[in-house]
């Protein structure tokens, strides 16, 4: 009993430095957001846009990480039976331990933090899953989206320096994406044959075989949830005065999440590569190419800044009880 409160006292102090760091890269980017003077430039869109679309766009943040939840409770189902609202405290406190770690790397620990499972590995190799059917949606939409957009709204000036070579990198990881999802139990039990399974004490049987109903589940949740953020993203741009066509602001948001995905950084500079991108991608949609920084800067404070600081509040209320 003393070990085990120990181990919880332990822990306690793990959440408590990990949520000042999260806290310290948040206070960080809301500095930059200040300094950018994108505060005054937010209050004058605020008085001439629709606001409208602007709560609605905040409001699709609950069901974006809903689904989300929803997404990674089925996947924990062949370890353990996961109620939606603890599965929902552990993405948002994975999403806390990932803003201050490259390409959010730190994600998959938070989320396993929360959750009593005996095989963390595996559960670890079921969040890949879903992370990789997410990666299948937003490198098929992109890549369509931006052979759609130079067909019919003419080639954008490409300034980027080895574009093409992210494009194929993108063609590949995904083919790749879609030959281990639909076997990734196959992987999964490939890997488990690996000298350095057994020393982390992992194994995958063919046995444990997802069904095919449940990988068509993950993959359409993940659409749905790429849909989502997508429109988030359209709402804001119109919300911020780019009147283009919605098909036209949506191919363009599909180009963005792909470019995004595939760019390597480390999050202490992902708001600032998302103002760079937004401004390539959007800033001719407008006569003020600076306000083209303010729609990705919203999407960043609904859907990474509010929902990590809630996800704070869960991680430092860890409890091993609440499973």
């Amino acid at each position: 009993m003393k070990q085990k409160k120990s181990f919880t006292f332990k822990l306690k102090h793990l959440n408590l430095i990990l949520v000042v760091m999260s806290l310290s890269y948040l206070t960080y980017q809301l500095n930059h957001y200040h300094h950018e003077n994108y505060g005054k430039l937010f209050l004058d869109v605020f008085e001439l846009g629709n606001r409208n679309l602007l709560y609605c766009a905040v409001a699709l943040s609950i069901v974006n990480y809903a689904i989300e939840a929803k997404k990674w409770q089925i996947l924990l189902r062949p370890l353990q039976a996961v109620t939606w609202w603890n599965a929902f405290k552990s993405v948002l406190a994975g999403l806390t331990l990932g803003v201050f770690t490259p390409n959010r790397a730190g994600e998959v620990v938070g989320k396993l933090i929360y959750l009593d499972l005996k095989e963390k590995m595996k559960a670890a190799l079921l969040n890949f899953s879903g992370s990789m059917a997410q990666m299948i949606c937003t490198s098929l939409m992109g890549l369509w989206g931006l052979i759609i957009y130079t067909q019919y709204f003419g080639s954008l000036n490409w300034r980027i320096p080895a574009t093409g070579l992210i494009f194929g990198i993108a063609v590949v990881c995904t083919m790749l994406a879609f030959l281990i999802f639909f076997n990734q139990q196959k992987f999964f039990a490939w890997l488990s044959q690996k000298k350095w399974a057994d020393t982390i004490k992992i194994k995958f049987t063919h046995q444990q075989q997802f069904d095919s109903v449940m990988q068509l589940k993950v993959l359409l949740l993940s659409a749905i949830r790429y849909v989502v953020f997508s429109l988030q993203l359209v709402l804001l741009l119109r919300f911020c005065g780019m009147h283009a066509g919605v098909i036209q602001l949506f191919l363009l948001t599909t180009i963005f999440f792909l470019i995004i995905w595939f760019l390597p950084s480390a999050a202490i500079l992902e708001l600032g590569v998302r103002g760079s991108v937004a401004l390539f991608l959007f800033g001719h949609l407008i006569n003020n190419p600076t306000i083209a920084l303010l729609p990705v800067t919203l999407l960043w404070l609904a859907n990474v800044a509010i929902p990590a600081l809630v996800g704070c509040i869960f991680l430092f209320s860890f409890n091993d009880k609440e499973i």
